[in-house]
């Protein structure tokens, strides 16, 4: 293994798998089903397509980058107030993708299995983990992304397979029974989750090879599936009307799995999960925070993680009930996250691309 404070392109998406997929799983799928019920699947598979033509824009973009950091290119070839104006919106949409985590980990961790244990100690024993993890860089984020994924598939694999005999995916039809609406408001939020593969440009210049458009385009199939998969099988397994009043749908999922007549109760499995997702989400939005922010030194590096993880703290401890989060969740953060990432998608492909026009038109002169 090369020691060069680098990650390999499998590891990338490792890390981005865990990333986007706790997302996709926990907090992307209980709002669509509440906004478009048994059609949110179709939405899915609809929203694919132009997310993958989005996913060729962060080609481009990775392409003009040629391995370097996106704060460092922004700023070498553009104004410093376009350079503000792009990267100001992405440091919050990260803050924003640790804090929406972390409440929704102290909210499940609660209800499921620590109701005596004050919130703010579940918060903190997370946030702590995450600083450290932050601190020491990609690296061994990515090794410990390496270790933790292939349990997380396994037990993903686990319980999809082992309740197929409590589903019946007749449920997932007929299709449009209250019109096509629900469904173009339930894609808003798909859009919303599927766009956090923006990371992965962000992390293009850790990554020892040279991103593809095939591996952006090998992710968007990835969280596509991340995606369809539980929510399916929470239609096929509660029904259409159910499901939607599930708070988790896909941990719902683990209460029904049984081995045989005497072995059940293995939602702990998903205890696993979650945490996986949640520690390496966290990290990654501090750590690539730091890196736009341009904090190197590692004194100065230590304090801004304390003041991140500080504040994320101190947010999830204020006096909000978990319907005003999840009203915040549906009307401002999924809306307002795909608006922001969609349009700074746009103004840096129109910087790559003026980019490469001035670099034609020297050549020619030359």
């Amino acid at each position: 293994m090369k020691v060069d404070g680098k990650i390999g392109i499998g590891q990338a998406i490792m890390m981005i798998m865990l990333t986007v997929g706790i997302s996709n799983h926990v907090t992307v799928i209980p709002l669509l089903l509440s906004k478009a019920g048994r059609d949110s699947w179709l939405g899915v598979l609809l929203t694919a397509v132009p997310f993958a033509v989005w996913a060729c824009l962060l080609s481009l973009i990775s392409r003009r980058l040629n391995r370097q950091s996106l704060q460092s290119w922004v700023t070498r070839h553009s104004s410093k107030f376009v350079s503000y104006l792009l990267l100001t919106p992405i440091i919050f949409a990260l803050y924003l993708m640790a804090l929406v985590s972390l409440i929704d980990t102290q909210t499940w961790t609660t209800v499921n299995y620590l109701p005596y244990t004050p919130e703010w100690v579940t918060a903190l024993a997370l946030i702590i983990f995450c600083v450290i993890a932050a601190h020491g860089g990609i690296a061994p984020l990515g090794i410990t992304s390496g270790i933790l994924l292939p349990v997380v598939a396994i037990l993903g694999f686990f319980v999809a397979f082992g309740n197929i005999p409590k589903k019946d995916y007749s449920l997932l039809l007929p299709l449009f029974q209250h019109g096509v609406t629900p469904m173009l408001h339930g894609m808003v939020y798909v859009g919303g989750g599927f766009v956090e593969l923006f990371i992965l440009l962000l992390l293009q210049h850790h990554v020892r090879a040279p991103l593809r458009l095939t591996h952006y385009l090998i992710m968007v199939f990835i969280i596509v599936v991340l995606t369809i998969s539980p929510l399916t099988g929470a239609i096929a397994e509660f029904g259409p009307i159910e499901s939607t009043r599930q708070r988790f749908p896909a941990f719902e999922q683990w209460r029904l799995l049984t081995i045989g007549k005497d072995i059940e109760n293995m939602e702990f499995f998903a205890i696993y999960q979650w945490l996986s997702g949640s520690f390496i989400r966290i990290s990654l939005c501090f750590l690539l925070i730091c890196e736009l922010l341009q904090i190197h030194s590692a004194s100065r590096r230590w304090l801004l993680l304390i003041i991140l993880g500080g504040s994320l703290i101190a947010v999830t401890s204020l006096p909000f009930s978990d319907m005003a989060f999840v009203s915040f969740l549906s009307k401002v953060y999924y809306p307002l996250f795909l608006i922001v990432i969609v349009i700074v998608t746009l103004l840096l492909a129109g910087v790559a691309l003026r980019r490469s026009t001035r670099q034609e038109d020297t050549g020619h002169e030359s």
